[in-house]
């Protein structure tokens, strides 16, 4: 049974086309061997009472009969990620298993994931200047595309969820958890409105036009939301350009390069193509072409 506002997809099997340049002990994505893995996800949006903080959950299940490879594409939001079976591991950049629960920050990068193993993962996609401020996190990355999450605090909340017979008992563990952190309630502050600003607007968001709905100066909203978001302003302005291009993807077509441009808001087709191989590490015209159902997964993406 669904939760409302859920959707779930149940053991639908992806192909996905690679070719593998190896370059030390990272593989990088290219184009053409086929290999299938079977995924079971859902999302679910979260309900009023855990809404300030998560902006929706994900549930991800492999059996592990099949290894998978491919890319998560950075999102707009932060993630708390929990895994209760084997841990994927971090292919580039830099090579490494995954720990039990941790937070995935904004970076204007990819990561190569490889599944290897069962997989058992509960995942809540969070804003990140709430979340900062709520645990006192740092939400600039050091050596790992992860940061990690207070332990006394944490072990705690993973060994509840671990025990969960459900999704609905997990993503209410999960809400109390943070409700109880954040009692009598989290009240948001100017750094969190300029986050849902920017958000709001997608694309056509703009610094210009961020300073002056905010009436900050350049650099105080730099120095203020890099300090709880963990990037500046412009960098989760590109990711957010990236994600609005989503929705442009439809059966392996591609896109007309200036509708891309225009609805993303970039200068001209070379700065288009720049930005979104410099994010994804492919080509507009390559990404769109391949199978990005696991991509879609592993970034936290509703399949259409």
């Amino acid at each position: 049974m669904c939760l409302p506002g859920s959707i779930n997809y149940k053991y639908r099997t992806f192909i996905f086309y690679c070719n593998f340049t190896f370059d030390g002990v990272f593989a990088i994505l290219r184009g053409i061997s086929v290999f299938t893995a079977v995924l079971d996800v859902s999302f679910h949006n979260p309900g009023s009472g855990i809404d300030w903080l998560v902006r929706r959950f994900e549930f991800i299940y492999h059996d592990g009969k099949e290894d998978i490879l491919d890319k998560f594409v950075p999102r707009e939001d932060v993630a708390i990620v929990f895994h209760f079976a084997d841990c994927p591991v971090i292919v580039k950049p830099p090579a490494g298993y995954l720990p039990r629960f941790f937070v995935t920050p904004l970076r204007p990068a990819h990561n190569v994931i490889k599944v290897s193993g069962v997989l058992k993962t509960f995942i809540a996609m969070c804003k990140p200047t709430v979340l900062s401020a709520l645990l006192g996190l740092r939400m600039t990355l050091a050596d790992y595309p992860f940061i990690q999450l207070p332990k006394t605090l944490f072990v705690t909340l993973w060994e509840s969820l671990s025990v969960c017979r459900s999704e609905k008992e997990e993503i209410e563990c999960f809400s109390a958890f943070f409700n109880d952190i954040a009692a009598p309630g989290y009240v948001p502050d100017y750094v969190d409105a300029i986050y849902d600003r920017i958000i709001l607007e997608g694309a056509m968001a703009s610094l210009p036009r961020l300073e002056e709905w905010s009436g900050l100066s350049e650099r105080t909203l730099q120095r203020q939301f890099h300090k709880r978001a963990g990037v500046a302003p412009k960098a989760l302005l590109r990711i957010v350009r990236i994600n609005s291009l989503w929705e442009k993807i439809r059966g392996g077509c591609v896109p007309d390069y200036q509708d891309l441009v225009l609805e993303g808001n970039y200068f001209d087709q070379t700065h288009f193509i720049k930005d979104f191989k410099s994010i994804i590490g492919e080509t507009p015209d390559f990404f769109f072409r391949r199978d990005l159902d696991v991509v879609k997964i592993l970034s936290g993406k509703v399949i259409n």
